[in-house]
């Protein structure tokens, strides 16, 4: 490979960047061929190739293409190799990578694929009567790409180290930008070609500094590959160093003269100390100090940094605002960035007039937060997350007054729907708590949809405040859905007078197996909470259920007045809530009978926290279904409160249980327990239930739904339904 020799390269980007990338190797003077997903096909010499690794900001890797074939079998990939007059890219005994991706046909594992291009080089030194070369990883003066697929392809990496790695940054936040995905942000925000000799640049939450230092080297025309000129073509036995030494000094020179036209303003702040000492030190190795300050400061308080050298007039200076903000992966960190967002947005308005601003972002509705209109929007990739850079030109017309402004800090402004929502919420709460007092109860429920466009259910349990989502029909835009959630986040802790902390959101989904009982969170976040003289302890935090189904108060509560001297027993007991009621009423014994460990040692600590613990109380870990059949004859029950699930599939279980086909044999294998005068209550949540004819032909069966449905779930009739079974003997 001479120095006038046209070969073909692949130049790979990351996935979005592939236009920004033809056109920023064009300005280089490079021919492109073709623009395809992931990268852009060049044709040029040694000198072509070495501009686009000293040049490219917003390339990845460089390859250059020995080969391809469509024969995806070992023959194809061996002849493919063995066409390769390796002479010309490996020394002899030199020490050499394949880096196999993909699979494709006959080759069904990339590793396969490598192996077959290994001994087609063999046997090509071999022929040659040549040393061998070493295949080491660690020792590798040059790595070979073979590429399995439909079309395969094989070629050298040039680069040798992705070029997003420029050198200057070794360490930085927990997910920093790439310098490769910043550059095509400052590109996408019109950067390069507007800064001229005196453009300003801020980024009011910079983090390790790679959107401020990219802005710099772009503004001084320093190419990124300056920084560590360090490729694997330099180790190339097709190396020109008249070539390189051409191009390398063409680099430096505008860089030279870069850094003495600059007399514009680059800065960044954040709020993070650490993270602003990890800028500066970034900022030292790319060898920018004289030109970008860091420092530390608050974004929703930051103003322009001020170009005082200038001798231009003020409106002909491009001035960027450019920022990579907290994206919210869960739903409880929007919400908390929202507020973030909004102050954000009024800085914007108030100190940034005439700028032009870029938000790059992965959550389009913390962008609208900002209050400000995006003249453009670009779909862009952080990693397989997509992203959107949001730019907006920044006017202060609409601006409210510094003291209005202050007023709206001081009290929390809603929507008008989101007010109406917190109206009736707390309308909700003021009847609520008086009827809660007067009833002795630290749990209950305040909302349940009231308002069909906030579908939620919305608990208290002793100053804190459970949410569970209800899923909203099809024909609910999902965008405005989740922005009525957030809403509803945001007027909770506001209209009950408790801390966003104090705040939990259950967002369910169907539950399969074993994942009825998994942990959604480990947050652990448990408190006591008293009904009708006895307590219990709930978890806020950890699973879909709190542990305590509010619905099934009245009944509870009527177990407990009616078990004195009663043997009660409590199937698919759950935090056996039904027994504490019992044991606090009288029972002479109780039996508390569940599959999951987790909920049986729930129920023991619940009948500790009522010092109520003792032999005459069981704890059973078993398959319900099993044990009534082992207990047949062997104990005889005058109370048994039954509350099954819908469905049951736990890894614990052999057979699956289905309410409505099982109930018949559950109900019958449960009498069966129960004593001449005694009473069998039935309860079960499916809405679509409906109790087989044979169980109201063989026992006395009592509706008892309507008696047992709380005030505080006047809004959810269908929740659960309700029946008192007896034997007929007792007619």
């Amino acid at each position: 490979m001479t120095n006038q020799s046209v070969f073909s390269f692949f130049v790979s980007c990351a996935k979005g960047l592939e236009y920004l990338l033809e056109k920023e190797l064009l300005n280089l003077e490079v021919n492109v061929t073709k623009t395809s997903p992931a990268g852009v096909y060049v044709s040029g010499g040694q000198a072509e190739m070495m501009r686009i690794c000293l040049n490219s900001r917003v390339a990845s890797r460089v390859l250059l293409e020995l080969g391809d074939t469509r024969e995806a079998n070992r023959d194809g990939i061996y002849q493919l190799a063995r066409s390769v007059d390796w002479k010309e890219y490996l020394e002899p005994g030199q020490a050499y990578w394949i880096a196999a991706f993909g699979s494709w046909g006959e080759i069904r594992h990339s590793r396969f694929g490598a192996q077959v291009v290994k001994d087609a080089i063999n046997d090509y030194f071999r022929d040659q009567q040549l040393e061998v070369p070493a295949i080491s990883r660690e020792e590798a003066g040059q790595t070979l790409q073979l590429n399995i697929g439909k079309h395969s392809t094989l070629g050298i990496d040039v680069t040798g180290r992705s070029l997003h790695q420029r050198g200057y940054r070794q360490e930085g936040e927990a997910a920093p930008l790439k310098e490769t995905l910043a550059a095509a942000l400052l590109m996408r925000a019109g950067w390069p070609e507007l800064c001229g000799e005196e453009g300003e640049f801020f980024d009011p939450m910079c983090g390790s500094g790679t959107l401020v230092i990219e802005a710099a080297l772009m503004a001084l025309d320093i190419a990124p590959g300056l920084i560590r000129p360090q490729f694997a073509f330099l180790k190339a036995p097709w190396f020109t160093k008249e070539c390189w030494i051409k191009e390398l000094g063409a680099a430096q020179e505008r860089a030279v003269i870069g850094k003495r036209r600059w007399a514009g303003t680059i800065a960044g702040t954040d709020l993070n100390p650490k993270a602003i000492q990890a800028a500066k030190r970034n900022l030292s190795r790319a060898g920018l100090d004289r030109w970008v300050t860091f420092s530390k400061g608050d974004a929703i308080k930051a103003t322009p940094p001020h170009n005082t050298d200038s001798d231009g007039p003020a409106e002909s200076v491009f001035k960027l605002l450019l920022s990579n903000p907290p994206y919210g992966e869960r739903l409880g960190q929007e919400l908390e960035l929202r507020a973030l967002y909004q102050n954000l947005g009024r800085q914007l308005k108030r100190e940034f007039h005439g700028w032009r601003a870029g938000i790059f972002t992965s959550n389009a509705n913390l962008a609208r937060e900002l209050g400000v209109r995006a003249n453009k929007q670009y779909k862009l990739f952080n990693g397989k997350l997509p992203t959107t850079l949001f730019l907006f030109d920044v006017y202060t017309q609409n601006l409210p007054s510094h003291e209005e402004a202050q007023v709206q800090g001081e009290k929390r402004i809603f929507s008008e729907q989101a007010q109406m929502f917190a109206n009736r919420l707390a309308k909700n709460l003021k009847k609520r708590r008086k009827w809660a007092a007067k009833e002795n109860l630290e749990a209950y429920r305040l909302y349940d949809a009231d308002m069909p466009e906030y579908a939620v259910a919305i608990d208290w349990y002793n100053g804190a405040v459970c949410i569970q989502e209800y899923a909203p029909p099809k024909s609910v835009d999902e965008n405005k859905a989740h922005q009525r959630l957030l809403d509803v986040l945001e007027v909770v802790p506001d209209v009950c007078g408790i801390p966003k902390s104090a705040v939990f959101l259950k967002q369910r989904k169907k539950q399969k197996g074993a994942e009825q009982y998994e942990k959604v969170d480990r947050s652990h976040r448990e408190l006591g909470v008293l009904e009708h003289g006895c307590k219990f302890w709930v978890n806020l935090s950890d699973y879909l259920d709190t542990g305590l189904f509010l619905d099934h108060r009245p009944m509870r509560y009527w177990i407990q007045k009616h078990a004195r001297g009663k043997r009660f027993l409590n199937l698919f007991c759950y935090t056996a809530s039904a027994s504490v009621h019992a044991a606090h009423g009288g029972a002479v014994a109780t039996t508390s009978v569940d599959l999951s460990q987790t909920y049986l040692s729930w129920a023991e600590r619940n009948f500790a926290l009522n010092h109520l613990a003792g032999k005459n109380h069981r704890f059973v870990r078993d398959n319900v279904m099993e044990w009534l059949d082992r207990e047949k004859g062997q104990g005889v029950y005058d109370l048994v409160f039954l509350d099954p699930p819908t469905f049951s599939n736990s890894k614990k279980m052999d057979s699956v249980l289905d309410i409505q086909r099982d109930h018949v044999a559950l109900i019958k294998k449960t009498m069966a327990l129960v004593s001449e005068g005694g009473l069998l209550i039935f309860s079960n949540n499916y809405r679509r239930f409906k109790m087989d004819a044979d169980i109201e032909k063989n026992y006395q069966v009592e509706d008892k739904t309507r008696e047992s449905l709380p005030e505080d779930f006047e809004r959810n009739r269908r929740i659960h339904q309700c029946w008192f079974i007896r034997h007929r003997s007792e007619i």
